[in-house]
């Protein structure tokens, strides 16, 4: 697993940015080429300096300054073009995993452990910095790896022993460096759903939206005392992990001293022995400590590297799940509404048992207003996920226009569909951007925003359709209410030049006089627009042209209004009876 993934995470990088890599290389060659001026240089003046050839010395000691300043003016050059092109390459690698989850099959966005997993990754790369660690950790082994090249052959030349002397530190070193790496790996396996909770809990304790309650209810000292709690789990566990760390370090340490006194004794011994010129054992012992400390430190890298690979392993379990259909570009064109046909369909969520669609049929046709009811967890949303093809189903298909509709390329057939869904989400944009990003008629905007009733609101603000709403881009920006926020999203729905609109639970947050004022303009939102509401509230029922009742999955009933009413025994008759009782 270590080998292929760090395998894939410099393709990934080197993919993403064959610059920095080039750059990272060339600038690994100038501090190898520092090195070797260095060691043998100061060979070449001691050597002088024993015969007394002054003049020899200095011409030696100048042409070295000479190289050490070029060298130092070409490593100063390239290591600010590596570190800007190693931040643009960080910044690819966020932005390559967010776009994999804006992507990823729908189904995996309700999965908890494919959250687990987006949440680790985040947590690698943002708390323990384990990307920019990981491509430092890559420049210098590209280095340390060109410093060995060019000593080793100058050592073997004069005793091969030295080498086996650093192999065999290198190799205790890399033993404790594989029992380091797995007491990380328990330790990030552990760290992941604490981690989770702690984020949501630090989220909550300073969103905002969340303090008046904090301040009717006792929830927060409790949501504190779960803050801290997961917080001191979280920190205690990282304290841990450091001191586990330390101790590992140490032992690098220990091991390292011993290779260096082993080196420094045999050299000296073969310096005496063979009679060794004093230029020579200086070539030859910095030669050796260069080549111990540059294979320590590439061992070291490639142990870190490990560690960081095992922490970065969760971005591929995010990149390696399948991309959704909103990647693809095969199938046909999709035409505008005609029909939309259910038949026999069945469907259970992946990962569970409970079928919540248990083959159902039914058929809308062009220009009809259909009001889907039921009991919570009927089936409703269900039935919207459907159509807007973020699942597919077990069984059964659903036909547009006579055609299935995984059979339409996705980008043409979701351009026909308009939805507001029950969780909807506003950004911190314009109120104009939040109907349409491209603000491509801007009158038209405006247009759908007063039909839905905002008009006297935005007349209001000083920046009209303009205005922001949050304060995270402008000082200027505005909050609305639940149900104001609501009917942007409705208004971004009819805004969009789709043929069926699906608004589900589309008034849940609007009070009685502003729900009665949107379905009086009611026809005028919707146009020609066929249209699908999921409601609890039976309101809507009243100006569709049927109802579809479901109950624990099934279809109990699919008709008009003033005929469901007829059948007193039926769900549809209880549920509005229910409801209307509370406006008597």
């Amino acid at each position: 697993m270590f080998k292929s993934n760090t395998v894939r995470l410099f393709k990934l990088t080197f993919k993403l940015s064959k610059r920095f890599y080039v750059l990272s290389f060339i600038n690994a060659l100038v501090m190898a080429s520092k090195a070797l001026v260095g060691v043998y240089g100061l060979s070449l003046i001691i050597t002088s300096l024993t015969k007394s050839d002054m003049n020899t010395a200095l011409m030696y000691a100048a042409i070295i300054v000479g190289f050490e300043v070029v060298l130092r003016f070409l490593e100063i050059t390239l290591s600010a073009y590596t570190e800007i092109a190693h931040d643009q390459l960080e910044h690819k690698v966020r932005a390559h995993m967010v776009q994999k989850v804006m992507n990823v099959e729908f189904k995996y966005l309700e999965n908890p452990d494919y959250l687990d997993a987006v949440d680790k990754a985040k947590f690698a790369i943002d708390s323990f910095d384990a990307l920019n660690i990981f491509l430092r950790h890559m420049i210098e082994l590209i280095t340390q790896f060109i410093i060995i090249c060019s000593l080793i052959t100058l050592i073997i030349f004069f005793n091969p022993i030295i080498i086996i002397l650093i192999l065999v530190g290198v190799s205790i070193h890399f033993i404790v460096g594989q029992i380091s790496s797995k007491k990380q790996k328990e330790y990030y396996k552990e760290v992941g759903s604490t981690n989770r909770k702690y984020n949501y809990y630090s989220n909550v304790v300073t969103e905002t939206n969340y303090q008046k309650d904090f301040r009717i209810y006792p929830l927060g000292e409790l949501m504190n005392k779960r803050f801290n709690h997961f917080l001191d789990d979280t920190c205690q566990r990282i304290i841990n992990y450091k001191k586990t760390i330390g101790r590992f370090q140490m032992y690098y340490m220990v091991i390292n001293y011993m290779q260096i006194i082993a080196i420094y004794g045999f050299v000296a011994y073969i310096a005496i022995t063979q009679d060794l010129g004093v230029g020579t054992y200086i070539l030859l012992t910095a030669s050796a400590m260069k080549v111990s400390s540059a294979i320590d430190g590439f061992a070291s890298r490639l142990i870190q590297i490990r560690q960081n690979v095992i922490l970065l392993n969760s971005v591929f379990e995010v990149l390696d799940k399948e991309d959704g259909i909103t990647t693809s570009h095969e199938g046909v064109e999709c035409a505008k509404f005609k029909t939309l046909e259910f038949k026999n369909v069945t469907f259970t969520y992946p990962g569970t048992d409970k079928v919540i669609l248990k083959n159902i049929s039914f058929k809308i046709s062009k220009g009809e207003k259909i009001s889907i009811v039921g009991l919570n967890g009927s089936g409703k949303t269900t039935i919207v996920k459907l159509i807007s093809r973020f699942y597919t189903t077990d069984s059964g298909e659903i036909l547009w226009n006579g055609i299935n509709i995984n059979d339409y390329e996705y980008q043409s057939f979701i351009k026909q569909v308009s939805a507001v869904f029950q969780d909807f989400k506003l950004f911190a944009l314009t109120i104009s951007e939040n109907v349409d990003l491209e603000e491509k008629d801007k009158d038209y905007i405006r247009e759908c925003l007063y039909q839905v009733g905002l008009k006297e609101k935005i007349e209001n603000l000083p920046n009209n359709i303009d205005s922001f709403l949050s304060k995270v881009y402008s000082a200027s920006g505005i909050d609305m209410s639940g149900g104001e926020k609501q009917k942007v999203a409705i208004a971004r729905a009819m805004y969009q030049d789709s043929s069926l609109a699906i608004l589900d639970e589309p008034t849940s947050a609007l009070d009685p006089i502003s729900e009665a004022e949107i379905y009086e303009h009611f026809n005028e939102l919707v146009k020609d627009k066929t249209t699908i509401y999921i409601s609890h509230r039976m309101s809507s029922s009243i100006f569709c042209n049927r109802i579809i009742v479901l109950s624990d999955g099934s279809i109990v009933a699919n008709d008009s209004h003033p005929n469901l009413m007829k059948n007193k025994t039926g769900i549809y008759y209880k549920l509005f009876n229910a409801q209307s009782n509370y406006y008597q």
